[in-house]
């Protein structure tokens, strides 16, 4: 599937690319944050089966991950929010979700840096939402 962004300042990594992608956008938590990713596709996309997910790199050095899907219904139960999403709009929730959960937990656990590293990933990638064309939908279902 070919997904085209709405906004053109995030730019779809390929091949060899793809291979720092995680380890920059959440650092020495990569491994554990990528599967926080997958679980909370299941988690809040209710009809989300799993596959290949794009990886997005914004200019500032953040990024975010796309289910390769057109569209996902995106349920968040904590914010009465239920919408058919596209699969980049889905994707920019599901990563700053976990930019975010991930920062707090580091903070909880006296991991500083790490802390500064996701708010400053968060940071990037919110400030990228506001410019996107669907950012009142993203921040309603972030609210």
């Amino acid at each position: 599937m070919s997904l085209t962004l709405t906004c053109c300042d995030a730019v779809r990594l390929e091949g060899a690319q793809r291979l720092t992608f995680l380890p920059d956008l959440f650092g020495g938590d990569f491994m554990t944050s990528e599967a926080s990713v997958y679980a909370y596709a299941h988690r809040y996309c209710p009809d989300y089966q799993g596959g290949f997910w794009q990886f997005y790199r914004l200019p500032d050095g953040g990024g975010f991950m796309v289910p390769d899907v057109e569209k996902l219904i995106f349920c968040n139960a904590d914010n009465w929010f239920e919408q058919t999403v596209s699969g980049e709009v889905a994707g920019i929730i599901l990563t700053a979700l976990v930019l975010n959960h991930r920062s707090w937990h580091h903070s909880n656990h006296d991991h500083e840096e790490l802390c500064r590293h996701f708010c400053r990933r968060h940071e990037q990638l919110m400030s990228f939402a506001d410019t996107h064309t669907e950012s009142a939908t993203i921040w309603r279902a972030l609210d």
